[in-house]
């Protein structure tokens, strides 16, 4: 009788342990691990910033829509998104709530902002548990790459496009500080979950071989992706006259161009978008052009007129609209825009020259916004530094320049010149033909993620 019972315990033991393990396959297991996953492959592309205005991001998301993936796009909604994105079945948009700063002082809202961050980002991943990869942008790297890092465990692959280095970023704010408290606890959180990713995209060799020779990344996990331009970037079609009348008459021109502003008669059109933060010092444009003002009054009255749009915002915009307001133009106009989506590329190719004042933090990135001048067959000026030799090279598609006097003897060339401009023209506009599938598709295959 005691064996009997003791072979009814251990039947009833075995009963509970299978029937615990059926229903922890078939029901525990897909709640926690596959939620609302469909039989497509499904990626969650993450972007710790505005949507509409991160366009390296937006392209993933086009490009692995059209190879089939679904894809789950999640950021901050502050501005129109592409219609291509908005009208594409495969994407979904999920919008990253936003904190608003009250009465708390800025460091306690820094750490009301990440918190408020890492519950809003976990509830998105809750949501879209079952994905196949999620790639996210770094920088920013707090709080995103840790929370991805563990995301892992789920079994969702994880794929990081360095576009910079986030502690690199942080470190500007404090003087260029290395030791400070913030910047070595962003350097940690950084060298120590970036070790976690599956795939690294990178905007240079020269970022890839920072992360294999300091990160200690396997190279075999690195890939040299180049930025190209999007398909809404393309070189005006038309006549000088022609695409005056359109500076003329586009809506988004109306309260920019001055009245007595005529590209026949020689004025020229420059533009450049910032940030308006420490790693792009516009002061450096505004010297350059009070320079060229000096210049027309005191040595060449034939300077034609420059009108520059300077598109953007930022913590630093309010100090210099205020510089620029302080000042009397006669043969410069200086204008402020926040342009949609839309409009920022119909700008673009309507200029004669693009300005980038991008430095790079890390000196390992190079400026999205040269790709899409390049794209909108603008020449630009640049601002130079080491690894910007990855992309533009000195009277062939553009001119560099190290500071503000430089800049002003570019701005002369540039004015000037008319067979310079259209050396830097012709070759821009063969650079305009490179488009970001040509650089894309090659990657992913080595990836295996598509054919």
């Amino acid at each position: 009788m005691i064996w009997s019972s003791d072979i009814s315990q251990w039947l009833l033991v075995l009963l509970i342990v299978y029937l615990s393990l059926t229903v922890w396959v078939y029901y525990v297991m897909p709640f926690l691990l596959v939620g609302t996953k469909s039989i497509k492959k499904r990626i969650i592309i993450y972007v710790i910033g505005d949507i509409g205005h991160s366009p390296r991001m937006c392209n993933h998301a086009i490009s692995f829509s059209e190879n089939g993936w679904q894809v789950e796009l999640c950021g901050y909604v502050n501005s129109n998104i592409p219609a291509r994105i908005i009208d594409d079945s495969n994407i979904t948009i999920h919008e990253l709530p936003q904190l608003t700063n009250s009465s708390s002082g800025k460091i306690l809202f820094m750490i009301k902002k990440v918190l408020f961050q890492i519950v809003s980002i976990l509830r998105h991943l809750w949501e879209l548990r079952g994905s196949d990869i999620i790639l996210v942008q770094n920088p920013p790297t707090i709080p995103i790459l840790p929370i991805v890092a563990f995301y892992r465990l789920t079994g969702c692959k994880l794929m990081v496009d360095w576009h910079n280095l986030g502690y690199s970023i942080l470190q500007l704010k404090f003087n260029n500080n290395f030791y400070h408290p913030l910047v070595l606890i962003s350097f940690v959180i950084e060298y120590i979950f970036s070790k976690s990713s599956d795939y690294n995209l990178t905007v240079t060799e020269s970022m890839k071989d920072y992360l294999v020779n300091n990160f200690g990344l396997k190279k075999s996990r690195c890939y040299v992706l180049y930025d190209r331009p999007g398909l809404q970037f393309s070189p005006f079609q038309g006549s000088l006259v022609e695409r005056n009348d359109k500076i003329q008459s586009e809506p988004y021109m109306k309260n920019l161009v001055p009245l007595d502003f005529d590209l026949t008669k020689g004025d020229k059109l420059i533009v450049t978008s910032t940030s308006f933060t420490p790693d792009e010092d516009i002061g450096i444009l505004i010297g350059s052009l009070k320079i060229y003002e000096s210049s027309y009054q005191k040595f060449d009255n034939n300077l034609p007129k420059i009108l520059c749009v300077i598109t953007g915002k930022g913590p630093m915009k309010e100090e210099i609209m205020k510089q620029v307001s302080d000042y009397k133009w006669n043969r410069c106009t200086i204008q402020f825009a926040w342009l949609s989506s839309e409009d920022y590329p119909k700008l673009l190719r309507l200029c004669d020259y693009g300005v980038s004042l991008h430095s790079s933090s890390s000196g390992l990135d190079l400026p999205m916004k040269i790709l899409d001048m390049f794209g909108s067959g603008l020449p630009v000026l640049a601002l130079n530094y080491p690894v910007l030799d990855e992309l533009v090279t000195h009277k062939e598609n553009g001119l560099k320049f190290a500071d503000r006097r430089e800049l002003h003897e570019s701005l002369i060339f540039a004015m000037k010149d008319a067979e310079l401009y259209e050396v830097l023209k012709e070759n821009v506009l063969q650079e305009s033909s490179k488009n970001w599938d040509s650089s894309w598709k090659p990657v992913m295959k080595k990836l295996n993620l598509i054919r």
